[in-house]
């Protein structure tokens, strides 16, 4: 019997397709704030400083299972920049990374609001994210932006919890939010080693969403493969 579902937010509940328009954004605010410090606006300096800011992100992901603040990532900038900033100026241009996702925000993928309200009926239902740049505090500002928030019962974000997908006290948080053991869920995500291996890990079943990323579906392990979201309530029903 399946009592919850739990979902990934990027590339299952959103699509990112204003990705390069939102970094092209950061990365112009970032070279005019530090334009006071004396930083020469080199945009090929701060394309270099994001990717190093992304390097860094990536292996303490896949090392220690958590996600970098957005306020280490700033450093990170910052450090690859050669630039010193006093802590206020720091604490400003992290609310500017974080926020810009507002400005930019990505779409809900094909079907995701009408499905949402089907499966809030029968299901328990939660978020379960890896942030990025965009924390749980802005993540939750673009759900409400589509009235998708109140489909959820719960909404985990690793920056908020010190953990991050596999590590599988972050599917346990989310469930014992819910109320449900691992054995009556059902992960729903697109990335194998995160979301297919980490709900295994967890003790759940897994649902791999190839809607907008199939680059794992040739080694998924998950119990099923869908490419529609509006898919999912029959692929819920026929797991369960």
């Amino acid at each position: 019997m399946i009592r919850a579902v739990t979902l990934d937010f990027w590339n299952t509940l959103v699509e990112d397709h204003r990705l390069e328009q939102r970094m092209a954004l950061r990365s112009a605010r970032l070279a005019e704030a530090l334009a006071p410090y004396g930083f020469n606006g080199d945009r090929a300096a701060v394309d270099r400083a994001f990717r190093a800011s992304w390097d860094n992100f990536d292996e303490i992901w896949r090392r220690d299972h958590r996600t970098p603040t957005t306020a280490e990532s700033v450093t990170i900038l910052l450090g690859e920049l050669g630039v010193t900033v006093p802590e206020a100026t720091h604490a400003r241009l992290t609310a500017l990374m974080e926020e810009l996702v507002l400005e930019a925000p990505p779409r809900p993928l094909p079907g995701v609001p009408e499905t949402l309200a089907l499966l809030a009926d029968r299901y328990a239902l939660a978020v379960v994210c890896d942030a990025g740049l965009s924390p749980g505090r802005t993540l939750r500002k673009v759900l409400a932006l589509y009235h998708l928030t109140d489909h959820f019962d719960y909404l985990f974000f690793s920056d908020e919890h010190g953990c991050s997908k596999p590590d599988p006290r972050a599917f346990h948080t989310a469930l014992g939010a819910l109320g449900v053991p691992p054995g009556e869920a059902v992960h729903v995500g697109d990335i194998q080693r995160t979301d297919i291996a980490g709900a295994h890990g967890a003790g759940m079943r897994a649902i791999h969403l190839a809607a907008i990323n199939a680059s794992d579906v040739p080694r998924s392990t998950a119990e099923a493969v869908l490419y529609r979201f509006s898919d999912l309530p029959a692929t819920l029903e026929r797991l369960g």
